[in-house]
C-alpha cells in the first residue's frame, strides 16, 4: 500500500436500505451490503477497503459508517473482517432517510474542523478499479477545495436506464463541470434522450464537500434536520466505536433524501465524471450481467443442475435447484424461499418483496390469533378456573393440574376477568359468559372487605387469608372491571368500579404528595408499579366509556411519572420511594430497575398520548425504551432480563416471561412510528416468546422463566401470566 500525503478526506459510508430488489437474498436482517456478490468479501467490506489510501494525491482518514441500530451487531461483526478499521459506527434508531443520516455524521466533523473535506458514499456498489476511483475522488477534492462547491461523481450512462437518477452537467468547473440540475428516475423515452445528448450522468450517490459548507446549507435550507441530527449526536451514547444516536432527537427529524433536502436547492454544485466502471448491483439482471458464466451463458451458484438451459442466473443457497429446457430466467433459492422471474422483468422483484412482507405479517397475526383463541384460552378455561372453591388457581403444574400453592392472590382473579373479557371482545367462541359470571361472583361475594376495598389473599379453599388492602390489588380490579363492562355492558361492573374508586379516594389517596399509599397503614417503600396499573385501568375505563374524568385520572398518574418516577439523570424509571416520593438509594435492591416495567410504561404513556397530548412525555418514554433496549437483554437469548442497575451493570440472570410481552408491546408502538430498532425488537421479542416460553410443556401453557443461557427456570405456570400473554399477543394479532 502506497503512503499518501495528498488532500485529506474523511469518508462517510452509508449502510442503509434493505435491497428489496434482491429478495430473497437481501432481507431486512441481512441487507445487500452484507453479502459477497463480487468476490469473497461483502460489499460493505469492499467499500471500506476502497477508502484505504493508494494514490499519492489523496489521503483518506478512518471512515465513519452509518447504519441501522437494529444491525449494530451485524455491522461490527462484518467490519471486523476489513483490513482497515472505521473510526466510528453511527447507529440510527429509526429510518429518517439520507439527509438526516448525513447530517448526523457531518455535524461532529464540522464542529471539530469545518474545513475538513468529507466524502459520502453508499456501501453497496461495485467498483473494481480502486486506483481509478481514488484519482477521480482526488479531482473532486481539488475542485471542492478551490471552489467550495459540493461535488458529486457521475457515471457515464451505458444504456437508457430508468432506475437511476441523473445529473445534468453544464460548463466546466476546474477538473469537472458545474451541475445544471438533478433529474429524478425518468421514463424510457426520457432516458433515451439523456443517453443520446451526452450531457447527463448517472447519479451514483457519491458526494464530496467541505464540512462547513454542507453545515451552512443545512442550517440555511433544512434547519430542523440539522438541529435534530446534531442533537441526536450530542445526546447519543458512545460505547466503544459505536455511537447510538439519541432516539428522541433523531426521530423528530424530517424524513427527506439528501438530493431533495440539499442538492437540488443549494447552488454551486459540481460533478466529476467517473473514469472507472460502476454498478450499483441493484437487480438480479445486473448481477447476471457482471457474473461469471458457463458456455451456455448461465451464471450458477450453489447446488445447481442445468440441462439444456441458457442465459439463466441461479443462486441455490439452501436447496438443490434443477433447471431444464429454460432460458433467460432468474432462479433464487435462499432462506426457505424461491424466486423465479424472467431476466427482463427483475424490476418486479420489489413488488414481490412487498407482497411477501405483507403476507408474512398477516400469516403471523393469523397464527397468533389462532394460538390465543383456539389453544391458550381453551386450556386455561378448562384447567385454570377453580369451579369448586371459586375464582382461579394460583398456578398450574406442567401437566395442567393445580400447583400446590398455599394461597390465591385476588389480583390473579382480577387479571383473569380482564383476560376472558378481552377474549370475548375478540370473538372467542368459548363459554366466556359463564366464566366471567363465576369470576365476577367470586370477586364480589368473597373479595370485598366489610370496611371497603378488596382483600389481598385467599386460601386455596376460597376463604380469606389476608384481608389487607393495597393499591396494587385495587388497580387490577379496576382494570378487570373496565374490560368486563366493555365486553358485557353489565351495569354492576360499573357500580363496583365506582365503589373501588371511592375507597381509594377516601382511604388510600395521598392528599399531600399525590398518588396512592401502598396500604391504608402507609406501608413503605412506596412503589411506582401500582400507579402504572392505575394508569392502565383509567385508560381502559376511558376507552370503555369516553368519560373525560377517567382520562383526567390517567393524566394525574402521568404527572407523577414526570415529576417523580422518571430519573432524567439516567433515563430510567425508579421503582421504590420514601413517603414524599424521593427515590430510595440505600442499596442495590433500591436502585435496581426493571426493563419490563420500562417497556410497559412506554406502551401506556404512548397510549395516553394518543388521547391527550402532554409535551415532554414522549421524549421521556423514548428514553425508557432506549435504556431498556441497550442494557436490559441477555446476549445469548435476546430475552429481557428481570432487572439491571441503571448503569447497565448487574444484569439479572433470570428472565421471566412477562418482560418479553412488554417488550413486544412497546416495540409495536414504536414500529408504527418508524423506529428501526423497534421493528427489530418486535421480531426478536416475538421469536423469543415462541422459542423459549410459549413452546411450553403443554399446548397453551408456558415456561414462566429462563436463565441467561436459555434454560428453564420455573417450576410451574403462574395463572397471572395469562394477562401479559393475552394483552401482548392480542395487540400483535389485531394490528
Amino acid at each position: 500500500m502506497t503512503a499518501s500525503t495528498g488532500i485529506a478526506v474523511t469518508p462517510v459510508v452509508l449502510c442503509g436500505g434493505a435491497g428489496s430488489r434482491l429478495w430473497p437474498m437481501s432481507r431486512d436482517d441481512r441487507p445487500k451490503q452484507f453479502h459477497a456478490l463480487v468476490d469473497e468479501r461483502s460489499l460493505l467490506v469492499n467499500t471500506v477497503e476502497r477508502v484505504a489510501s493508494l494514490v499519492p494525491e489523496l489521503s483518506f482518514r478512518p471512515a465513519l459508517v452509518v447504519g441501522s441500530a437494529s444491525l449494530g451487531d451485524a455491522l461490527e461483526h462484518e467490519l471486523a473482517g476489513a483490513s482497515v478499521e472505521p473510526e466510528l459506527i453511527v447507529l440510527e434508531p429509526c429510518i429518517r432517510d439520507t439527509a438526516a443520516a448525513i447530517a448526523a455524521a457531518v455535524s461532529a466533523i464540522a464542529e471539530k474542523d469545518p474545513d475538513e473535506l468529507v466524502i459520502v458514499l453508499p456501501s453497496d456498489a461495485r467498483i473494481d478499479d480502486v486506483e481509478a476511483f481514488q484519482h477521480v475522488v482526488a479531482k473532486a477534492a481539488r475542485v471542492a477545495r478551490e471552489s467550495d462547491a459540493i461535488m458529486t461523481i457521475g457515471i457515464k450512462p451505458s444504456r437508457a436506464e430508468t432506475q437511476y437518477g441523473y445529473i445534468e452537467k453544464g460548463e466546466p468547473l476546474g477538473e469537472g463541470f458545474r451541475t445544471v440540475r438533478f433529474r429524478e428516475k425518468p421514463d424510457l423515452k426520457t432516458a433515451q434522450r439523456y443517453l443520446e445528448s451526452g450531457d447527463f450522468l448517472w447519479n451514483a450517490g457519491i458526494f464530496l464537500f467541505r464540512a462547513g459548507r454542507l453545515a451552512y446549507d443545512y442550517k440555511r435550507l433544512q434547519p430542523d434536520i440539522w438541529k435534530t441530527a446534531s442533537a441526536a449526536v450530542a445526546q447519543g451514547v458512545r460505547k466503544g466505536r459505536r455511537l447510538s444516536l439519541d432516539p428522541v432527537a433523531f426521530a423528530s427529524s424530517p424524513k427527506l433524501s439528501i438530493d431533495y433536502a440539499i442538492m437540488e436547492k443549494a447552488g454551486n454544485i459540481g460533478v466529476v465524471p467517473a473514469t472507472f466502471d460502476w454498478d450499483d448491483l441493484g437487480s438480479w439482471a445486473q448481477l447476471y450481467d457482471g457474473a461469471m458464466k458457463d458456455a451456455d451463458g448461465n451464471a450458477l451458484s450453489g447446488d445447481v443442475i442445468a440441462i439444456e438451459a441458457s442465459g439463466t442466473l441461479v443462486r441455490a443457497s439452501d436447496a438443490t435447484v434443477a433447471i431444464a429446457g429454460v432460458s433467460d430466467l432468474v432462479v433464487v433459492a435462499e432462506d426457505g424461499k424461491v424466486l423465479v422471474t424472467h431476466r427482463d422483468t427483475t424490476h418486479l422483484v420489489k413488488n414481490a418483496t412487498q407482497a411477501y412482507k405483507a403476507r408474512e405479517d398477516r400469516a403471523n397475526r393469523k397464527t397468533v390469533r389462532s394460538w390465543l383463541l383456539e389453544t391458550a384460552l381453551p386450556f386455561w378455561a378448562e384447567h385454570g378456573i377453580d369451579w369448586r372453591h371459586g375464582g382461579v388457581h394460583e398456578a398450574l403444574l406442567f401437566d395442567g393440574s393445580p400447583a400446590p400453592h398455599g394461597k390465591k392472590r385476588l389480583r390473579v382473579l382480577a387479571r383473569q376477568i380482564y383476560c376472558f373479557s378481552h377474549a370475548k371482545t375478540m370473538g372467542w367462541d368459548g363459554d366466556a359468559e359463564r366464566i366471567l359470571r363465576h369470576l365476577f361472583d367470586t370477586l364480589t361475594q368473597t373479595g370485598w372487605h366489610a370496611d371497603g376495598g378488596w382483600i389481598h389473599l385467599f386460601n386455596p379453599d376460597g376463604t380469606v387469608q389476608d384481608a389487607s388492602r393495597d393499591a396494587y390489588d385495587q388497580c387490577f380490579v379496576l382494570l378487570g372491571l373496565a374490560w368486563l363492562f366493555r365486553a358485557t355492558g353489565w351495569p354492576e361492573a360499573r357500580s363496583w368500579a365506582n365503589r373501588t374508586l371511592n375507597y381509594m379516594d377516601s382511604v388510600l389517596a395521598d392528599r399531600e404528595h399525590g398518588g396512592f399509599l401502598e396500604t391504608a397503614a402507609g406501608d413503605l417503600p412506596r412503589r411506582a408499579n401500582p400507579h402504572m396499573h392505575c394508569l392502565e385501568a383509567m385508560l381502559a375505563w376511558y376507552e370503555a366509556t369516553g368519560e373525560a374524568a377517567f382520562l383526567d385520572r390517567a393524566e394525574a398518574v402521568v404527572v407523577l411519572f414526570e415529576q417523580h418516577f422518571f430519573d432524567p439523570a439516567t433515563g430510567t424509571l425508579s421503582e421504590f420511594f420514601e413517603p414524599g416520593w424521593s427515590p430510595r438509594r440505600d442499596s442495590a435492591a433500591d436502585t435496581r430497575i426493571e426493563p419490563g416495567h420500562h417497556y410497559e410504561w412506554v406502551w401506556l404513556l404512548e397510549r395516553f398520548l394518543a388521547h391527550r397530548d402532554r409535551p415532554g412525555v414522549a421524549a421521556k418514554a423514548r428514553q425508557l425504551f432506549a435504556t431498556a433496549l441497550a442494557f436490559g437483554h441477555h446476549a445469548a437469548t435476546g430475552a429481557a432480563a428481570d432487572g439491571v442497575q441503571p448503569d447497565g451493570t448487574a444484569l439479572d440472570r433470570r428472565a421471566r416471561l412477562w418482560p418479553q410481552t412488554e417488550a413486544l408491546k412497546a416495540a409495536l408502538v414504536y414500529e408504527r412510528q418508524g423506529l428501526a430498532s423497534a421493528a427489530a425488537l418486535r421480531k426478536r421479542s416475538f421469536d423469543v416468546l415462541f422459542a423459549h416460553y410459549l413452546d411450553g410443556p403443554v399446548a397453551g401453557g408456558w415456561y414462566d422463566a429462563i436463565d441467561a443461557d436459555g434454560r428453564v427456570a420455573a417450576d410451574d405456570m403462574p395463572s397471572s401470566t395469562l394477562y401479559h400473554v393475552l394483552c401482548a399477543l392480542a395487540e400483535y394479532a389485531e394490528l
